[in-house]
């Protein structure tokens, strides 16, 4: 499992749960509903494919949480949240892709 075959999740976890990402949104849904107005349907359809093909993989919550937050870059803390990354990439996806069916 490497980050260039997860090159939406990469960018879309980088550059939107960056390290400063609490000063700009009240929440973690605010974060992914802004990504989701500033993207176009492709982009989103494609972020939904890698998160449903990371959970495909069926990957520990050790190896979920390191490839979150070391491999790619996300400062967000979703275990005080949510369950698991499973649990938070699953809501995720559901609200990329509500967002995606919603502009077709």
């Amino acid at each position: 499992m490497t980050i260039e075959n997860f090159p939406s999740l990469l960018q879309f976890l980088g550059a939107y749960f960056h390290e400063d990402w609490m000063c700009e949104f009240d929440s973690a849904d605010d974060v992914v509903k802004s990504f989701i107005a500033e993207s176009e349907t492709r982009v989103l359809e494609k972020l939904v494919k890698e998160i449903d093909s990371l959970l495909a993989m069926k990957i520990s919550e050790n190896e979920t949480r390191d490839f979150l937050l070391k491999k790619n870059g996300c400062c967000y803390c979703y275990w005080n949240e949510w369950q698991d990354g499973s649990a938070w990439l699953k809501h995720v996806s559901v609200l990329v892709s509500e967002a995606s069916n919603n502009d077709v």
